[in-house]
């Protein structure tokens, strides 16, 4: 599915941006994914630990982030 130049440019998306479909009131609403990362940085904020763990903890958030955005 193609978003419209015009409506593109509105809202500031450029191609490769990510965006998420939902619902609301009987109208179709897309907004911009959120990234992963920014969202796991809220989340953990100063956390730190190992960089094993630190892969395995941003995996989860981004296939989080996928299933919740959907979700609304």
């Amino acid at each position: 599915m193609a978003i419209p130049k015009r409506l593109r440019e509105a809202v500031g998306l450029r191609e490769g941006d990510e965006v998420v479909l939902s619902v609301e009131s009987g109208a179709l609403v897309i907004r911009r994914a959120e990234d992963p990362f920014a969202k796991l940085e809220r989340l953990l904020g100063d956390l730190t630990f190992d960089r094993s763990l630190r892969l395995v903890a941003e995996e989860e958030a981004a296939r989080e982030a996928s299933r919740g955005e959907g979700a609304r």
